[in-house]
């Protein structure tokens, strides 16, 4: 029973950091639009839930045109997990790195070794619009690899959803010898959602020419 309680409160803590949490948990794979170009994403998220513990730090990164079914994927499974019992963190670039800003403001109610403790000892790191941010300061880059690092030695996966990226501006972006992006890709399996067309994108011009969405995307 008391392992019970302490694996509840591990997945609340998770939850408490994670980024818009109600929207989070609507993501299933029940109300998931499987479309053309997701059928290997889909794949690789189901079976990264039921290999969890074998594959151990082995991550996923999902890339591919924005609006294609990464986030959704990746939150379903995530869902998966934790009705498994697992403490999962889904959070956007964005909302950790300005988390962890914010700690140096002496009336901010997170402390940063909160936020960093969190995201190293999560069962699985999701991490949402992955390299999304167009400049990273020296105090960021140092989180961000603190994370991947901190991870890798845990023994733990991240997986990670970056949109559509020049490979070899990006593996320096992080820093000039590329430590931190082939670490982190060392441990993952690399999906392109190669056909996977942008869903709000399809949405609208469907909705703008009058016809349906399947129509729109033959």
């Amino acid at each position: 029973m008391q392992e019970f309680y302490e694996k509840r409160a591990k997945i609340n803590r998770a939850l408490k950091l994670s980024s818009s949490v109600v929207d989070i948990k609507s993501m299933t794979f029940e109300n998931f639009k499987m479309r053309k170009g997701c059928e290997t994403t889909f794949e690789e998220i189901k079976d990264a839930i039921e290999n969890f513990e074998k594959r151990e730090k082995l991550g996923a990164f999902i890339f591919g045109e924005t609006g294609n079914g990464k986030t959704h994927g990746t939150a379903a499974g995530g869902n998966k997990l934790i009705e498994k019992g697992y403490a999962v963190i889904f959070i956007t670039e964005k909302d950790l790195l300005s988390r962890l800003a914010a700690t140096k403001n002496y009336n901010n109610m997170e402390s940063f070794n909160e936020i960093m403790s969190a995201c190293l000892e999560a069962d699985l790191l999701i991490w949402d619009d992955f390299m999304s941010s167009q400049r990273l300061a020296n105090e960021e880059k140092d989180w961000i690899f603190q994370i991947i690092n901190g991870r890798e030695r845990a023994n733990k996966p991240i997986w990670a959803t970056p949109a559509e990226f020049e490979d070899d501006a990006t593996a320096y972006k992080l820093d000039d010898k590329g430590r931190t992006w082939w670490r982190l890709m060392v441990n993952m399996n690399c999906i392109y959602n190669r056909q996977a067309t942008n869903y709000r994108k399809s949405k609208a011009m469907a909705r703008a020419l009058g016809v349906s969405m399947d129509e729109y995307d033959s």
